[in-house]
């Protein structure tokens, strides 16, 4: 007991470390998961260019896949960037962009006096795609808007956002918009959780090592399946330093959740402390980190928002029915196993083959 209990505090200083070391970040996005929406709205854009946002407003991304530069424009006017057939290049004569905790909240004037400096281009890709942050497409400060602190309930317009597109000539703009947008009740999610750590819970108490590592399996697998459409949604960064940053302890406790399925179908003790081991670090992240999605309109990831939830209630759920099981009934030898097996199967009792009629 004392070896696990030492496993435990170290599985979750190693899960907590990379998770304040996030939040300590200036720019940590409030709307990751969270009532805060940017979205593109209807726009004029030059036949063959794509424009998406990416990642809730945390970055923009333009393709031109036509044979004539597209120009972005800043607020104020100044040419940042030119996309064309020979690429993507950033205007060296500007300054370099405000540091993303630079970003603002309300709507403040646009500055101005850099429009008139003769661009200066270097190249910084050879693919005709750019990717920036605009701070005005996002909501980068930890205090919320006043109308929303005013009336939480209801869904509000925080403002319109344009970037201005300069091709052959013309002028183009692509336009998104900043909205809060209510979350849902989280009490469906709650039930759905209770009843299935209730149920994992009996099915583990009651039929011995193999609904445990059913309930190991299940655990993994939804813990895994949230965690790699959490990356993979965090499109505006980079997937292997999300992963060696944040990831690499969670990777450790589905590591751990895997060899206690394999031990505990094999029959072995130690199987059961293992899927508790798994059932505290992956508990922990569902229940102290992923849980705002059950209230969050918007979450950034790689799945429809429901199924997200579907996976933290999943993760949840059988994380407290497996760490119950163990608790309850901690010590389990191969011989127990093998009898509780014997038991849930009455014709292999004896060894004899029940026969057919």
């Amino acid at each position: 007991m004392a070896r696990l209990a030492a496993l435990v505090a170290v599985l979750l200083l190693a899960l907590a470390a990379p998770a304040s070391a996030h939040d300590a970040d200036a720019h940590t996005p409030p709307d990751r998961v969270g009532d805060l929406r940017s979205a593109p709205i209807a726009s004029s854009l030059p036949p063959g260019v794509e424009f998406r946002v990416v990642q809730n407003g945390e970055a923009l991304w333009l393709r031109n896949s036509t044979r004539t530069d597209v120009v972005v424009l800043d607020p104020d006017g100044a040419q940042r960037y030119q996309i064309g057939p020979d690429g993507a290049a950033v205007n060296a004569a500007l300054p370099a962009e405000a540091t993303p905790s630079g970003d603002i909240s309300e709507d403040p004037e646009k500055s101005s006096g850099d429009a008139a400096t003769a661009p200066r281009w270097q190249r910084i890709s050879t693919e005709p795609v750019v990717q920036w942050h605009d701070h005005y497409a996002h909501w980068g400060d930890a205090t919320l808007p006043s109308q929303v602190l005013a009336d939480p309930d209801h869904e509000h317009l925080i403002r319109a956002w344009q970037v201005d597109l300069v091709s052959d000539g013309t002028t183009y703009q692509a336009r998104g918009e900043l909205r809060w947008v209510p979350g849902p009740s989280p009490l469906p999610w709650i039930l759905v959780t209770v009843s299935l750590a209730i149920a994992a819970a009996l099915l583990g108490l009651a039929h011995g090592q193999r609904p445990l590592a059913a309930a190991a399996a299940v655990l993994v697998a939804a813990s895994a399946t949230h965690g790699i459409a959490t990356i993979l949604g965090r499109q505006a960064e980079n997937s292997w330093t999300v992963l060696q940053h944040e990831y690499l302890p969670i990777v450790l406790a589905w590591l751990i959740g895997a060899a206690a399925v394999v031990l505990l179908v094999t029959a072995r003790g130690t199987g059961r402390w293992f899927a508790a081991l798994a059932a505290v670090g992956l508990g922990a992240v569902a229940l102290l980190q992923d849980l705002p999605v059950w209230w969050s309109s918007t979450s950034v990831v790689a799945l429809p928002i429901d199924v997200d939830r579907a996976l933290v209630s999943i993760t949840a759920g059988a994380a407290a029915g497996i760490l119950f099981t163990v608790l309850r009934a901690p010590n389990i030898t191969r011989s127990d196993a093998v009898t509780a097996t014997q038991r849930s199967e009455p014709g292999r009792a004896d060894g004899v083959l029940p026969q057919g009629r």
